[in-house]
């Protein structure tokens, strides 16, 4: 477990811990990513209670996604960009997979990441409280999402890349994982908490039907992207 959360630590954020930690471990640790999801995301819920009690609630949101990005190093950010330039290019697989790779961000990456954070921040308003519980979840269900997609998962490339690293995870490896954030959302929301649950769910579904319809499997950007995607999906569920 502790081995998982270091190495989850330094491929998911800018926090350094100077530890060599085997990569099996990415795998093995699946059941609690999102648990490692809720720690992440708890710190970013911290910056932003202690914002709010001096500045107004909407500035303290928007520093606290600014805050963040500068914990994580927009880590899955840059994977939203890279699917939304790939897989919206209509061009062919192997066209779409050297899009993906290119480290150049194109049109639909910038429009993806500007309705992404258009998103987030006109949600705001309208989501329930308590406010901070919302940014700690963020991060947990980005996690859950990223598992549910891990289910018997196609990798896309012949070679290898950083969505290799989870291959051959397990189905009860994965229902594990979703054990922490339904319990959170559950008694911290109610019905609204379990309905965006739902929502990441069923989205879950829907894009890996879109991903594999265009490339055939995964790569490690599709899979960062779905991390954003939950977590708008997590907040249209609490505004429902």
């Amino acid at each position: 477990m502790i081995q998982s959360l270091i190495i989850y630590t330094q491929f998911f954020s800018r926090i350094v811990i100077h530890k060599e930690v085997d990569l099996v471990y990415v795998r093995k640790g699946i059941p609690i990513i999102t648990l490692f999801g809720l720690l992440l995301g708890s710190l970013s819920a911290l910056f932003y209670y202690l914002i709010q009690l001096v500045l107004p609630d909407m500035v303290a949101w928007v520093l606290t996604l600014l805050f963040d990005v500068l914990l994580t190093g927009g880590f899955h950010l840059d994977g939203l960009a890279d699917m939304a330039d790939g897989l919206f290019s209509s061009r062919n697989k192997e066209r779409m997979l050297e899009i993906m790779k290119d480290s150049r961000i194109g049109s639909n990456g910038v429009l993806a990441l500007i309705l992404y954070y258009g998103l987030m921040m006109v949600a705001f308003p309208y989501l329930p409280k308590p406010k901070w519980l919302i940014v700690a979840s963020l991060t947990m269900i980005g996690k859950a999402g990223l598992a549910l997609q891990l289910y018997h998962m196609t990798y896309a490339r012949a070679t290898g890349g950083s969505g290799q690293f989870f291959a051959g995870t397990t189905v009860l490896q994965i229902a594990l994982a979703q054990v922490l954030p339904i319990l959170v959302l559950g008694v911290g929301f109610g019905v609204k908490g379990l309905l965006g649950y739902a929502l990441v769910f069923l989205g879950a579904i829907f894009y890996r039907q879109f991903v594999y319809g265009k490339i055939g499997g995964h790569t490690g950007d599709t899979l960062g992207a779905f991390v954003e995607i939950s977590q708008i999906l997590l907040l249209l569920g609490l505004m429902l």
